[in-house]
């Protein structure tokens, strides 16, 4: 019998988030969004309880089928990375934006639409309310600016917690400007910026820094009691097993799902 821990859902102010939440009037197809998947809210603990605060990009296709953002390549990265830290629970990971984008040039310019930072500035005021959060970590330029957008704004003001910006978990694309090395090195520099912050991380350890490449050790499965019940082992431990759907050009309503062999 299988016994894993599974999320049971949010609860309180977040429930409501996921109750009520932009539709595909604000999120539209036409502008690059996969509105046709819903929306992927969070993973982590969504009740309150959360004392790092970690904010992505968007949910990609591994997320459309988890129903949790970062569950897929970049969230193993970046579990390694909070899990350095010393946060092997008491998390909250938000996105920038809601649902998942197939075609970026089209949708990051509209990171900052009404109806969509209206949307995510309720969510890290609901993160934050409860005075717990000591940290936030934003993963990438759009992270980034989301999180100076909200400070800006009505529902940021006084707001102190420390912030510290990395690269996105899968920036050393291949054939891009960026190598496995920089993604490392500018990860060790945010690490001991937010390890030297940390007052009450849910394990305390030694900050080990990244070496010159991603150890197995350094890309830990997702945990099963940050997704919903009855989600497969493999799905939290393997990398691509989804991707874009056929025909060619057909990304934002298709996608394949490959189960890796036993």
């Amino acid at each position: 019998m299988i016994t894993d821990a599974f999320d049971t859902g949010p609860t309180r102010r977040f429930r409501t988030l996921c109750r009520r939440y932009p539709d595909d009037t604000v999120y539209r197809g036409a502008d690059g969004f996969r509105s046709l998947w819903g929306p992927v809210f969070y993973r982590g603990r969504a009740n309150g309880t959360a004392r790092l605060l970690v904010v992505g990009q968007d949910p990609a296709q591994t997320e459309a089928f988890t129903r949790r953002i970062l569950s897929g390549q970049a969230g193993r990265r970046v579990q390694g990375f909070v899990e350095k830290l010393g946060f092997t629970s008491s998390y909250l990971m938000v996105n920038a934006f809601l649902y998942g984008i197939y075609n970026q040039s089209m949708a990051l310019g509209h990171l900052n639409d009404p109806g969509v930072l209206e949307y995510r500035h309720r969510w890290f005021a609901a993160a934050l309310a409860p005075g717990r959060v000591e940290a936030v970590v934003t993963f990438g330029n759009p992270a980034s600016q989301a999180w100076q957008t909200f400070l800006g704004s009505p529902e940021g003001a006084g707001v102190s917690v420390f912030h510290q910006r990395a690269l996105h978990p899968t920036a050393d694309k291949p054939g891009g400007p960026i190598s496995r090395r920089d993604l490392l090195d500018n990860w060790n520099v945010a690490l001991s910026r937010l390890h030297a912050r940390v007052t009450a991380p849910d394990v305390v350890r030694p900050l080990v820094p990244y070496g010159g490449d991603l150890t197995p050790g350094e890309l830990p499965g997702i945990p099963s009691r940050d997704l919903p019940a009855g989600i497969p082992p493999w799905m939290r431990s393997t990398d691509f097993w989804a991707g874009p759907g056929d025909p060619p050009g057909a990304e934002r309503a298709n996608l394949t799902v490959e189960v890796p062999s036993p």
